[in-house]
């Protein structure tokens, strides 16, 4: 038996109604073989449209194949740009970070650091080792203000962006540097907080500076210590410290006596030598908590922390008058010196930092006027005085500009003759709502305020033009003396000052005279006699004041060029009956005749002084006795009565 017929063609065969047993008939036959050949055409044709698609397929695969190899190609080329470029980058960070001053840092969402570029081992000396894994600086390791750190403390916890954050950190080898950081927060797509990273940079030097700069504007250049406007400032904070915890604490105001004298007599680089050493006695007198500071001239002020009672601050007082009274040799000489002192305590003598300068002030001129070498507390009395003071000096400013001060005339008699010989020169001021003040209500306040120049000058000026029309009236004028203060003999104007006043008066010099105090002759005694010989060059008579109160020199009195010795009204007080005063007068007399000198005694008030002085040979008196300072009109009427007389008599 045959194998059976394929299904397909058993189906075709069953189709044309045969059995694929029997031989077909001829159509039968030759439709099976048309169907045979038409499936073979379906075949190749179905052949043909496959190789047909499997070609288009293959090409189709092969086109995208190259185009996604060219794309590969591409793109890896584009990464070798990329990683190229990114490495010369990171080549290039890498080497600014590592040659500049400033550095990177990073932290996680602990706040842990976790990354430092080496900048931070340059600026600080800390190994970045070593911080790895720390949350940040310990705000008691770093000097910044309680603000600043506050400050910054509250962007961090809000994890805002914080910009120049500047602060002190100590360096591994005990010094300070000082730092300046930046920091952003960085989050991620769901917006956590991942940490921050930021730079930082080394200001040390330009912090350094600034200080620099800030020390020298907040101290004196002469004595290194604080100034003014940095003693204010001081001052606010210690009032703002005293509130807080409910304490007190005490100013000390302390001035020099005499300073102005010394410094216009020796000169400014003597006076600074002085103020130097004082200001070095008190800081180093005090404690490392107290604060002395030179409000400038010869103004020391300081500020005593804590509570104290009056015991403890009057012995403070007195170890800075004691410090400032010590010996200073300048150049070979020795200097004694004084110094007054006002002390005023917060709260009660003032709440701010005005209050309690001025009030101290006033206790410090209270103490110079009673004796100096002193100190005084603030009491409310003070007030109306220092306001009285003030408001005398701002009066005083312009006084002569205004025609507010007039000349008042002192006579001085021959002794032997008793005629007038001379007449004293003193100033008085016609104050517009206080009356007529005398020297000692003003003359202290010019020295210290320094209007005491303009006014001595005016004094000069007053006085030549007085003698001019005197003169011009045809009276006999007499020679008139001008007392000269320390400021206006150490004014390098003093010689054009008289020359001006000679020659716009038209007056011989000789009808002046001027009058220095021995004390003053003697602070500086070469400077004092060049003076004092080109005031005797142009033929002015010179008369030395207040004889026998201070410490002169016979060797060097016999140098002086002076004409006329004044006897000080403190010997002629006692006379007759006080032998000290009686042996003093005349050996001052005898003294001054054997060097030329005529002698001049003030203060007579009595017959038996006036007596006394004619016996042992003096040559001139003044005083009350004689007559008492009088207005120039009064003097004019005193002058034309003696010429009156005089010519009744010839």
């Amino acid at each position: 038996m045959t194998e059976p017929l394929h299904p397909l063609l058993t189906r075709q065969l069953r189709r044309l109604g045969l059995d694929g047993v029997e031989a077909p008939a001829a159509a039968g036959w030759l439709a099976l073989l048309e169907r045979v050949s038409q499936a073979y055409s379906a075949g190749d044709q179905d052949r043909y449209l496959l190789l047909r698609s499997q070609e288009q397929t293959s090409g189709e695969m092969a086109d995208l194949y190259a185009a996604l190899q060219a794309e590969r190609d591409l793109l890896e080329t584009r990464v070798r740009e990329r990683t190229a470029a990114l490495r010369l980058s990171e080549g290039r960070l890498a080497n600014l970070v590592s040659l500049s001053a400033d550095w990177i840092w990073e932290q996680d969402a602990n706040l842990r650091f976790t990354y430092f570029s080496d900048g931070l081992r340059i600026a600080t000396g800390i190994d970045p080792a070593t911080l790895i894994g720390r949350r940040r600086v310990a705000t008691d390791e770093i000097d910044a203000t309680p603000e600043a750190i506050a400050n910054h403390l509250a962007l961090v916890k809000a994890r805002a962006p914080f910009r120049d954050f500047s602060y002190g950190l100590r360096r591994p080898d005990g010094s300070v540097c000082y730092i300046r950081v930046s920091g952003e927060p960085i989050f991620d797509a769901e917006n956590r907080f991942q940490g921050y990273r930021g730079v930082g940079s080394d200001e040390t030097q330009s912090t350094l500076a600034a200080r620099h700069a800030q020390q020298l504007a907040s101290l004196d250049s002469l004595t290194g210590l604080p100034n003014r406007n940095m003693f204010i400032a001081e001052l606010e904070l210690a009032i703002g410290r005293a509130r807080r915890k409910g304490e007190s604490f005490a100013l000390c105001f302390i001035d020099l006596d005499r300073f102005k004298t010394i410094n216009d007599s020796l000169g400014h680089a003597a006076g600074d030598v002085l103020l130097t050493t004082i200001g070095a006695r008190l800081r180093g007198l005090l404690r490392d908590s107290d604060l002395v500071a030179r409000l400038g001239g010869d103004e020391f002020v300081a500020l005593l922390e804590g509570p104290a009672d009056a015991a403890a601050l009057s012995a403070v007082a007195r170890k800075m008058l004691a410090a400032v009274s010590d010996p200073t040799v300048i150049d070979g000489r020795t200097l004694w010196l004084t110094g007054s002192c006002g002390i005023a305590r917060f709260p009660d003598d003032g709440e701010d930092a005005a209050a309690l300068l001025k009030n101290a002030d006033a206790a410090m001129y209270q103490a110079k006027g009673e004796g100096k070498n002193t100190f005084r507390y603030y009491t409310a009395a003070l007030a109306a005085q220092a306001a009285h003071a003030f408001a005398l000096e701002a009066d005083l400013r312009g006084a002569a500009e205004r025609g507010e001060l007039v000349l008042h005339y002192q006579p001085k008699i021959d002794l032997a003759t008793g005629r007038l010989r001379g007449v004293e020169a003193l100033v008085r001021w016609q104050h517009p709502t206080r009356g007529l003040l005398p020297p000692g209500d003003f003359i202290a306040l010019a020295e210290e305020s320094g209007l005491i120049v303009p006014i001595g000058r005016w004094v000069l000026d007053a006085a030549c033009r007085q003698l001019r029309a005197w003169g011009d009236a045809g009276l006999d004028a007499p020679r008139c003396a001008v007392n000269l203060s320390a400021r206006q003999f150490g004014s390098e104007s003093l010689l054009d000052d008289v020359r001006d006043s000679l020659r716009h008066s038209a007056l011989a010099a000789d009808m002046l005279e001027v009058e220095i105090t021995e004390s003053l002759l003697m602070a500086n005694p070469e400077r004092a006699n060049l003076t004092l010989d080109e005031l005797h060059a142009l033929g002015v008579h010179i008369a030395i004041d207040d004889f026998g109160t201070g410490y002169s020199s016979l060797a060097y009195l016999k140098r002086i060029p002076a004409h006329t010795v004044k006897l000080d009204r403190s010997f002629v007080s006692g006379l007759p009956a006080d032998r000290d005063d009686a042996a003093i007068t005349q050996a001052v007399i005898a003294l001054s005749h054997s060097l030329s000198m005529q002698v001049v005694a003030e203060g007579v008030e009595t017959d038996a002084q006036l007596d006394f002085l004619r016996r042992v040979g003096c040559d001139q008196a003044q005083g009350y006795l004689i007559g008492r300072p009088m207005p120039a009109e009064q003097l004019a009427k005193r002058l034309r009565a003696i010429g009156n007389l005089l010519e009744q008599a010839a």
